[in-house]
């Protein structure tokens, strides 16, 4: 039987997909090689810029796709701005509840 996707409910089963960067040993590769042209451009003097090595990047940058990881870092650094980024996130899901059930009329 066919979804309104025109893709069977087995397919959708089988089919995965990963967006992670992540190795077997937990290191971050990145996505593109070094030397690579990123086409990030945004002015009109200078040139492009280029991709560097894994190695040649900070240290922090490969933590910002762990979500986890820099929650725990802003509620040990600053736990009266993680609680207000949680109330925020709580009250979102709740007006957006909310505004589902109130179409749903």
């Amino acid at each position: 039987m066919l979804s309104r996707f025109g893709i069977r409910a087995s397919q959708v089963a089988r089919r995965g997909f990963s967006t992670s960067t992540m190795l077997k040993n937990d290191t971050v590769k990145s996505s593109c090689k070094a030397g690579t042209v990123l086409n990030l451009k945004i002015r009109k003097n200078g040139d492009e810029p280029v991709a560097l090595e894994d190695s040649e990047y900070p240290e922090w940058l490969w933590d910002m796709l762990d979500k986890k990881k820099i929650d725990d870092q802003m509620k040990k650094s600053d736990f009266m701005r993680w609680r207000r980024k949680q109330l925020g996130n709580e009250n979102t899901k709740k007006i957006n509840g909310n505004n589902f059930f109130a179409n749903m009329k």
